[in-house]
């Protein structure tokens, strides 16, 4: 017998539809409040009336399939070629946000047989880059002379997951106009900031594990773990939607499967920290400069193993992409919110919105799965319906 369901499914659809839809513009209002100056309350009114207008009737329209075909390309291809030139323009130095020179620092270092993390970038601070991260930026600081580059590259990612995932025109288009006129993606754009594009990747990671490994069950365990350990050495945070989408699948390894995932796991991280972290003149100066010491003083450490709890539960909860989406989007969004939260009350709304106390670029995390995910619960599309 069926046990009994507490919410019906009906209601949390639409929870999940408008939990996405609120963060997406929470955090496209927060970006407008900081960067909008003395204009930020009239362009918030100004957004806010156009995206809840521009939705409502583009879900309510149906034009010729060709024209919104014509759309995306169009969108697609122009907004490509104007985040170039914004990089190309952009002087990185004038820029108050040091991402990207971490980056190239990181990868000069490296280049050069020194350690990483005890250089400082052009703003004095030091990088937080997970190796991995670093060794995305590494190809397109060699062909172009700027990691910021790797944006324009992860935008045509997003564009061919948009293919892969919807299966009209229609669909496609309506996540790509909520990508490109978002103030918070668009911002990442102008500073050069690779923390959109890390998570555009790992969007990627997530539909490729939950079409190929979960659905078909075409992919090899070792790839997998391959995958996962290059993801989770580009930032922290990844591992929640790392676990939402693997965990239950892991659960139920056999014990050969679990120990070939882990031993491998376990070889490949090494070997890439191995290769960051040799070259550092002793143990001192790894313990005292390091990416995790940075990245994991972001918080509390009980809220850090509280998210992971949370993230193993929704792992057996989620029956499909759309609801792993969302699940991933919600979490992260929460986890800066709450610091966000904890902040506000200690500094004041002043000093962490208009002084720059507090980043709202890690609201960026939930970004690409938010973005997504909102498109897949207002517009109808098959891969809602699928269940694990």
């Amino acid at each position: 017998m069926k046990s009994l369901e507490i919410i019906p499914y009906h209601i949390l659809n639409t929870i999940k539809k408008y939990s996405v839809f609120f963060i997406y513009v929470i955090i496209n209002s927060l970006f407008i409040l900081k960067y909008g100056e003395q204009y930020n309350t009239a362009l918030l009114a100004g957004y806010s009336i156009v995206l809840a207008a521009g939705f409502y009737f583009y879900i309510k329209t149906e034009l010729k399939a060709s024209f919104y075909k014509f759309l995306f390309w169009a969108g697609a291809c122009s907004f490509f070629l104007c985040s170039i030139y914004v990089n190309y323009k952009v002087d990185g130095l004038s820029l108050n946000v040091d991402r990207w020179s971490a980056m190239e620092t990181g990868i000069n270092a490296l280049l050069n047989g020194k350690y990483p993390y005890n250089i400082p970038d052009h703003m004095g601070q030091e990088s937080s880059n997970l190796p991995v991260l670093i060794i995305l930026g590494l190809p397109f600081y060699l062909l172009f002379g700027s990691v910021g580059y790797l944006q324009s590259f992860s935008f045509l990612l997003f564009c061919y997951l948009l293919i892969k995932i919807f299966d009209n025109y229609k669909q496609r288009t309506a996540v790509l106009i909520l990508l490109i006129f978002s103030p918070s993606y668009l911002w990442e754009i102008y500073v050069k900031s690779d923390l959109f594009s890390n998570f555009i990747i790992v969007t990627g990671f997530t539909y490729l594990i939950w079409n190929r490994f979960i659905k078909q069950k075409n992919m090899r365990v070792e790839l997998v773990s391959v995958l996962t350990a290059l993801l989770l050495l580009t930032r922290l945070s990844v591992v929640l939607p790392l676990i939402i989408i693997l965990f239950k699948s892991y659960w139920h390894f056999s014990l050969k499967d679990k120990i070939v995932f882990t031993g491998i796991f376990i070889l490949m991280t090494a070997g890439i920290l191995y290769l960051f972290f040799h070259n550092a003149p002793n143990l001192e100066v790894i313990l005292k400069h390091n990416p995790f010491m940075i990245q994991g003083g972001k918080q509390p450490l009980f809220l850090s193993i509280l998210y992971i709890i949370i993230a193993m539960m929704l792992s057996f909860k989620v029956k499909s992409f759309y609801t792993i989406l969302a699940a991933a989007g919600n979490l992260l969004f929460i986890c800066v919110f709450i610091n966000l939260i904890m902040d506000l009350s200690e500094y004041g709304y002043q000093n962490m919105i208009t002084n720059s106390y507090f980043d709202l670029s890690f609201f960026n995390m939930s970004m690409p799965f938010v973005t997504i995910a909102l498109g897949m619960g207002f517009l109808e599309n098959k891969i809602n319906l699928i269940s694990r």
